[in-house]
Parts: structure tokens; C-alpha cells; sequence
């Protein structure tokens, strides 16, 4: 609402189009993050980071003159190139330089700096939107893009990077985008229109057959860009990448529904709703850091599985929400599920990370964030449609469609957690990989 005041005026702007600004950011970020690992995986990590500084800090200077909408657009669509430049590369860095035995904690250790964003973005958002000035949304990342383009530059001069002879797959990589691309656009649509149409299903039909491209072009691919990993089966990986989805479906539920329900119908002052909405990536935030550590007593999978059964446990209190629910309630649970987030992170990238040698790590890497982006935008859309759907009746309708958006994601995580307990079972005895 605040975006839509500050850039109704100058742009003219309908809610849509400034959706628009979000949504073609994502889809560009998510479309090229994985060509983005595989280039940084064949001529460094640190230079493909550098030049996504670069390309971003462009783009919001950019982003921040455009004087009209189109042009935002376009400056958003550079600036979502330099954002998969970055994501793509950002964890791969880590387990290049940090040893083995403390990878760990250097995971943990950047689970509480991307937990930082989700704490400080929408309140300094938010506070240079009410001032007015709606352009320092853009121009408030360049000093913090400086000094992360200093910090490469001098990394770069001491550090000689190992490059491996991989080959770019750009037929792979094209199939691939497409097919994301299209599945977003689609994702997109239903969020907009709140149900299934004709061209929802048409795009849908479009994913799946791109997708079957994409599989039997990788089977005759001689480097692949999925590729199988000798050190962990298939199945294991299957359920790591299963995981970190549906964590990407579910925390994104912590970022709607919260803002909605005390705007719309608690009727919360802004600044009060905002600290409410806080509490879930300050969870995530601190324990991120701690399963760093508890790393070293527990193995992999038991830690992951305790954070999607305090998750499971947190939403599905939340599917009961009430309308007369005091913010404090709401704000306890947001952070229990930001605790069992951060208690799933950390051992999944490790664990995932862990699956390759160092010259395939920013491909692994950028697949990890490409599939936890896809889950944030797909569970969304279903949110949104959840609310839409309930949202022309009164107070206890709309509840109805928080309720039945909150249980759905309880559902989600307690079948990614009965996954993970059936890998505990089955696969203990045989692969030594995830203890």
C-alpha cells in the first residue's frame, strides 16, 4: 500500500504494475541464477560476485532516476541479473575457503546475516517510504554495495581462485530458464486472479513440457548441469532438495499473513504490526547461528528433523488463529518457527554443499537458492489465493482463508519432516553421508 501511494503519483502507477516490480525482479533472478553458478564454477566465484556488485549497484542508482514505469521495470529486470550473481555465488564462497570442520559455523554464520535482511529490509523500507521519498529504497543499498565491491577487490588481489573446464550447457541452461520462466509467469497469474483458468493450465502444460525437455536433454548431456554426486545417492539429495523447497514455501507465510491480518483486520498501527512481523527471521536469525555449533554433537538429519517438527508444531497452533489473538501471541510463534527454521538451514546447506568438490560448489549452490526461491513465489501465489478467495465475505470468513493457508503449511512441513524420518529409517545403515 505504501509503494502504491508513493509511486501512484508520479508513475501513475495500478497495484498490477507495481506487483510487476516485484514480480519480473523474481523471475529473472530465479530464470538465470543457475547459468550464473556454472559461469562462476568455470571463472571464479569472486569475480562472478564481483560484477553482480557491480551490475547491482547500476541498477539501483538506476532504478532510483527512473522517471517512469517502464523504466523501473527494466532497471528492476538488471537489477534481479545482479541479485542471481550474487545468491548464486554468495554460499559457494564459503565452503571454498572455510575448512571442512568449520563449515559449520560459517554457514551458521551467514544464516544470521541473511536473517538480518528480513529483520532490517522492510523496517528501513518502510521508514523511507513514510518520509516520502521512495527512490532511497534503491539508493539505500549503494554504500553497503561499495564496501562489499572493496572487500572483493582485495580478496581478488590476494587470492588465486581454482577454475574448473566445465562446459556451460547453454542448450541445458536455456530449457532450464524457460521452464522456470514459465512456471513463475504462471505462479504469478494465479496469485493475481486468485484461481484456476485456461491460462494458468496452459502454462502449466508448457512447464511440464519444457521440463521434460530439460530431463531428457540432461540424460544425453555429457556434463550435465543436475548432475549424480558419487559422495551422496540421489535419494538423499532428492530430500535435502525437498526440504529447503517447502522451508521456501512456508516462511514466506510469515511475510502475508501477519501484515494482512493486523492491518485488515486487527487494525495494528504500522509500526507495531512491522515489529510483530520481525520475529520470525530473528528466530531464524539466532538459531542459525547456534545449529552452527550443535553441528558438532548432533548429526545432520536429527537437526534437520527437529526444526521441521518445531515448525509443523508453530503452524499448526497458527491454523486456529483467532481475530481477537493479542500481537504478542502471534509474534511467540512467529519466532518458534523462525527457530526451527534456522535449526533446518544451517546442516541443509552444509549437508548440500557438501555433496561436491569445490569446482562444482557454485553450481550446487545456486540449484539450492533457485529451488528455495521457487518455493518462496509458488507458496505465495497460494497464499494469496487463499486469502483472495475468502477475502469478499466478513471477519470470520477471512480468518477462514488465514486458517486454511496456515494449515497448509503445517501439512507441508509435517510431509517433509515424515520424509526426512523416513531417511532416518531406511537409509542410516547404508550411507554415512548425513551422520
Amino acid at each position: 500500500m505504501l509503494l502504491y501511494q508513493n509511486w501512484h503519483r508520479p508513475f501513475h502507477a495500478t497495484i498490477t504494475n507495481i506487483t510487476w516490480t516485484i514480480t519480473l525482479y523474481t523471475l529473472v533472478l530465479v530464470g538465470t541464477i543457475i547459468v550464473f553458478g556454472r559461469l562462476s564454477d568455470k571463472y571464479g566465484r569472486l569475480k562472478v560476485y564481483y560484477w553482480g556488485l557491480v551490475i547491482f549497484l547500476i541498477a539501483s542508482i538506476l532504478c532510483g532516476l527512473s522517471s517512469s514505469l517502464i523504466e523501473l521495470l527494466g532497471f528492476r529486470a538488471l537489477q534481479g541479473i545482479g541479485a542471481a550473481m550474487l545468491q548464486a555465488t554468495a554460499i559457494a564462497i564459503v565452503p571454498t575457503f572455510i575448512p571442512k570442520e568449520r563449515l559449520g559455523q560459517a554457514l551458521g554464520t551467514m544464516g544470521v546475516l541473511i536473517g538480518i535482511g528480513p529483520v532490517l529490509g522492510p523496517s528501513i523500507g518502510g521508514f523511507l517510504l513514510t518520509i516520502g521519498n521512495w527512490r532511497w529504497i534503491f539508493w539505500i543499498n549503494i554504500p553497503f554495495v561499495l564496501m562489499g565491491m572493496i572487500g572483493c577487490r582485495f580478496l581478488l588481489k590476494r587470492i588465486e581462485e581454482s577454475r574448473s573446464n566445465i562446459k556451460l550447457n547453454i542448450s541445458g541452461s536455456l530449457l532450464l530458464t524457460l521452464s522456470i520462466l514459465t512456471l513463475l509467469q504462471g505462479v504469478s497469474l494465479l496469485a493475481s486472479i486468485g484461481t484456476v483458468n485456461g491460462d494458468v493450465i496452459r502454462r502449466c502444460i508448457l512447464f511440464i513440457s519444457l521440463c521434460t525437455c530439460f530431463i531428457f536433454w540432461e540424460k544425453k548431456s555429457k556434463q550435465p548441469i543436475i548432475h549424480s554426486f558419487e559422495t551422496i545417492p540421489t535419494r538423499h539429495l532428492f530430500c535435502l532438495y525437498f526440504g529447503i523447497f517447502i522451508l521456501g514455501d512456508t516462511t514466506s507465510l510469515g511475510f502475508i499473513i501477519p501484515p494482512y491480518f493486523f492491518g485488515k483486520i486487527v487494525q495494528l498501527e504500522p509500526w507495531k504490526a512491522g515489529i510483530v512481523n520481525l520475529f520470525a527471521p530473528l528466530g531464524l536469525m539466532i538459531m542459525s547461528k547456534i545449529s552452527g555449533r550443535l553441528m558438532k554433537i548432533f548429526n545432520s538429519i536429527s537437526l534437520m528433523m527437529s526444526g521441521l517438527a518445531i515448525m509443523t508444531c508453530s503452524f499448526v497452533v497458527l491454523s486456529f488463529m483467532e481475530f481477537n489473538w493479542r500481537p504478542v501471541v502471534v509474534a511467540m510463534l512467529l519466532f518458534v518457527s523462525g527457530v526451527g527454521a534456522g535449526m533446518f538451514v544451517t546442516p541443509n546447506t552444509t549437508t548440500i554443499m557438501g555433496t561436491v568438490d569445490k569446482e562444482f560448489q557454485g553450481t550446487i549452490g545456486s540449484i539450492q537458492r533457485m529451488i528455495q526461491n521457487l518455493g518462496i513465489a509458488l507458496y505465495a501465489a497460494i497464499t494469496s489465493a487463499f486469502i483472495r478467495a475468502h477475502s469478499n465475505g466478513d471477519v470470520n470468513e477471512l480468518m477462514i482463508g488465514f486458517r486454511h493457508a496456515w494449515a497448509f503449511a503445517a501439512t507441508s512441513i509435517f510431509g517433509s519432516c515424515l520424509v526426512f524420518i523416513f531417511l532416518f529409517i531406511n537409509f542410516r545403515k547404508k550411507s554415512h553421508f548425513l551422520w
